[in-house]
């Protein structure tokens, strides 16, 4: 169960299906940030989400912003899953390619100032926003059923089988709070966000055939069925056999080898046939030795073969029930509230300006909505009831780390513009961290962290032409990684520009392109038989994004 709880924990986790500041946060979250990368001291109206202290530095009167980006990701999963008696490997495939998009994704923020006060709100995506598309699973989904050719070889030489995977997140997030001016230099914030989870995963496994050595194809539960039946049969007739050699046990001949036996009846034909008989039954189970064994120890042999028959037939009907049609269907959904701070410093006549934010820790638990026991079976019980990945009406944290942001912007010269900003998430206080660590498997081992550092430049008092760099690295462990959620490290590049049509209205274009470090991992599976497969599992991501965005101020001139 250790090992299904972990699973759980990647697929809760993978709500960042998209790009995202942490293993959760989504920090992409306006257009201006998707040309600069570095928006902790904004004092602009995506401060709303930045630097919400720094929405003092607005003018009086309203404030709004609305971006929205498009966003498309392609995830890579690579396993080479093979042995020396298939250097090629069991899968058909060994590349695995989810596509990944959120054609909108929308920050709207709000803000109006009067005096000393900025008052504001904004709706924004806080995780995820996207959804994944695997068109043929997952190795996860398909090693189990790869693991039946080795398994069964050489009757089985290959196999077939149709799965599909698609799954769905977004955390929205609505968000409020009030901004004070205490002097010139000083803004303090404090805030919260309420955020609505909802994740889905869909998929199917279907139609499971195995190909035979003889060019024939038999499903895959029908097979293993027929030969777990078989298996069950042999260990009733290996029980009866024991059992009828009760008499020949309880005579003088018990204490007997089978060899001395033999030669102690050659005056009793039908005894002597039946102890060569029950002989070569041992040969043909594979005792070796068995002349030299006696009568006695060899009813037990037979009984030991009876029970690992039956253990046999057991484990192949009940994998049986494994490799049937599948449907997943599984809606996730919870709530939580952030509590925000901030603080806003100004210097040299705000030439240099720094922002600090800390969002507090969310506690946020989410509830599995699986109609008609579609949550993709894992394993069976010692009862023979399955064991669900995704159990309708279990709950399952998903607390989102707290973090701390902190920004700082320098005019250089009148035209240039330097921002720099670092984010920390603090991973190892959630629910889910602490859960695994008492589990046994950390799945956190240092804390996420980014930073980032953007240039813009006015080409005039109108225009201006900006870009930045962003550094993501990952804290996480192997136990974290998921096929359906895995944290990378990341180097981000970004460029753009914005045009200030008039007194009223700027607008935003931007666009940015995520690389992924590469990471692989060694892996090992279990077959039915009870082989310890070792292979090794590759993950890599990229993603590339545009956006637009227009600011709007309604005020005095």
């Amino acid at each position: 169960m250790k090992k299904i709880t972990l699973i759980i924990i990647g697929m809760v986790l993978s709500s960042s299906f998209l790009m995202a500041g942490g293993l959760v946060h989504n920090t992409n979250q306006s257009a201006a940030w998707s040309r600069m990368l570095s928006r902790g001291a904004s004092v602009e109206i995506d401060a709303v989400y930045f630097n919400p202290a720094g929405l003092t530095k607005l003018g009086e009167g309203f404030h709004i912003g609305i971006s929205s980006q498009s966003i498309f990701q392609t995830q890579t999963i690579t396993a080479a899953f093979s042995n020396e008696m298939f250097p090629n490997g069991f899968l058909n495939d060994e590349k695995y390619t989810g596509k990944i998009s959120a054609p909108v994704f929308p920050s709207v923020y709000l803000a109006y100032k009067t005096g000393k006060f900025v008052f504001s709100a904004g709706f924004l995506a806080i995780g995820g926003g996207g959804g994944a598309a695997f068109d043929r699973g997952v190795p996860m989904m398909e090693i189990p059923v790869a693991s039946l050719v080795p398994a069964f070889a050489p009757m089985v030489t290959g196999y077939s089988v149709d799965m599909e995977f698609n799954g769905t997140s977004v955390y929205w997030g609505l968000q409020a709070g009030v901004s004070y001016e205490i002097n010139d230099n000083i803004s303090l914030f404090a805030g919260a966000r309420y955020i609505m989870a909802k994740n889905t995963y869909k998929g199917h496994i279907r139609d499971i055939k195995l190909q035979l050595a003889d060019g024939s194809e038999e499903r895959a539960d029908k097979l293993m069925t027929d030969l777990g039946t078989t298996a069950i049969e042999g260990s009733e007739f290996l029980a009866n056999t024991a059992s009828n050699m009760n008499d020949l046990v309880s005579s003088p001949l018990g204490g007997l080898t089978f060899d001395q036996a033999i030669a102690a009846t050659a005056g009793d034909p039908a005894v002597q046939g039946q102890i060569i008989a029950l002989k070569d039954g041992l040969v043909d189970l594979g005792t070796e030795n068995a002349g030299d064994i006696t009568i006695a120890q060899g009813q037990g042999a037979y009984n030991a073969y009876s029970a690992g028959y039956l253990e046999q037939g057991q484990m192949l009907i009940g994998g049986a029930s494994l490799m049937g049609d599948q449907e997943g269907d599984i809606t996730q959904t919870g709530n939580g509230i952030t509590p925000i701070i901030g603080a806003n410093l100004s210097f040299f006549e705000n030439q240099l300006n720094i922002g600090l934010k800390y969002e507090f820790q969310t506690k946020m638990d989410l509830t599995n909505d699986v109609p008609d026991n579609k949550g993709f079976i894992m394993g069976m019980n010692p009862d023979g009831t399955p064991i669900y990945m995704f159990p309708d009406g279990e709950k399952t944290n998903a607390d989102i780390p707290a973090m701390l942001s902190i920004g700082a912007d320098y005019r250089v010269i009148d035209p240039l513009k330097v921002s720099v900003t670092y984010h920390s998430y603090f991973d190892k206080g959630t629910g889910w961290a602490k859960d695994a660590k008492d589990a046994g498997a950390p799945v956190i081992d240092k804390n996420f962290w980014e930073f980032a550092i953007g240039l813009e430049y006015n080409i005039t008092e109108q225009f201006l032409l900006s870009a930045g760099y962003l550094r993501a690295q990952t804290g996480v462990t192997q136990a974290y990684q998921s096929n359906l959620g895995f944290s990378l490290s990341t180097n981000t590049v970004g460029f753009g520009g914005a045009y200030a049509i008039n007194d009223m209205f700027k607008l935003n274009l931007g666009g940015y392109y995520t690389m992924y470090d590469e990471q692989t991992y060694d892996m090992s599976y279990s077959g039915m038989d009870g082989t310890v497969i070792p292979y090794k599992e590759t993950y890599l991501k990229n993603t590339f994004a545009v956006a637009i965005g227009i600011d709007i101020a309604i005020g005095p001139k």
